[in-house]
């Protein structure tokens, strides 16, 4: 059975004139997006700490002290980064531009030599990397931040962020894969920011990653269970 393709459609090629979703966007535009950006910088009285900027400085070397928050607590930033890009697409914007390029200038600074991105590893766990795929969410941190990057390179045009994270998924795609470590995440996201990232580039290798972590998950032997026996410790006590 022949399946046809539904080819994607770029975000500057839709306009929604909808009275609901119009107010929906002026108010994600106008006060989620500016709101979000200041309690991902502690800024909110009364809000607890979200630490997630701080933990990628601190990743940098530019402040001392430790990780804090979630395992996950990168995706945070990286959904607010692909948030900007979009409203940036349709209502152009200096001064949230701006903030959201040095906060992108901050992550690549986190990022180490070979690639990885992962303020929680590299901060607080550095001899476990890869270790908990089902737990530890650093292929899922992976996929948002990636998609981010496709996003500002589809939707603002702007690469510095997709620079970043090429050298981040050609690092993934180096280690997973037939014939080389298995595994794949406890929490699906960078099947699908893969597959954004070959389609926006052409190169096969991304495709054809995104088409293993899809087709090893529900094989036996079960990879989380020999993941559990190999390291002999849990984060969070889950039940492979």
């Amino acid at each position: 059975m022949v399946k046809k393709q539904q080819p994607s459609i770029n975000v500057k090629g839709v306009q929604v004139s909808d009275p609901f979703w119009s107010k929906v966007q002026t108010l994600v535009r106008e006060v989620v997006i500016p709101f979000q950006k200041q309690v991902l910088e502690d800024a909110v009285p009364g809000v607890e700490k979200s630490h997630a900027v701080e933990n990628f400085r601190i990743a940098a070397g530019e402040q001392t002290g430790e990780f804090y928050g979630c395992v996950f607590q990168d995706s945070d930033v990286a959904k607010w980064l692909e948030a900007v890009a979009y409203s940036l697409a349709l209502h152009p914007d200096e001064k949230l531009e701006k903030e959201a390029l040095d906060l992108i200038a901050l992550v690549g600074r986190a990022q180490e030599p070979d690639g990885y991105l992962d303020t929680y590893f590299t901060v607080k766990e550095p001899d476990h990397k890869w270790q908990d795929l089902q737990e530890c969410h650093e292929l899922y941190c992976a996929g948002h931040m990636l998609e981010a990057a496709v996003a500002w390179a589809e939707a603002a045009g702007r690469t510095e962020l997709l620079d970043i994270m090429k050298k981040n998924a050609d690092l993934i795609c180096s280690l997973f894969g037939k014939d080389k470590r298995r595994g794949y995440p406890g929490h699906e996201e960078i099947e699908m920011a893969l597959i954004r990232l070959y389609r926006l580039t052409g190169e096969k290798k991304y495709l054809e990653t995104a088409g293993y972590f899809l087709e090893e998950r529900g094989t036996e032997p079960s990879y989380f269970k020999e993941e559990a026996e190999n390291r002999g410790w849990t984060h969070f006590g889950m039940n492979p």
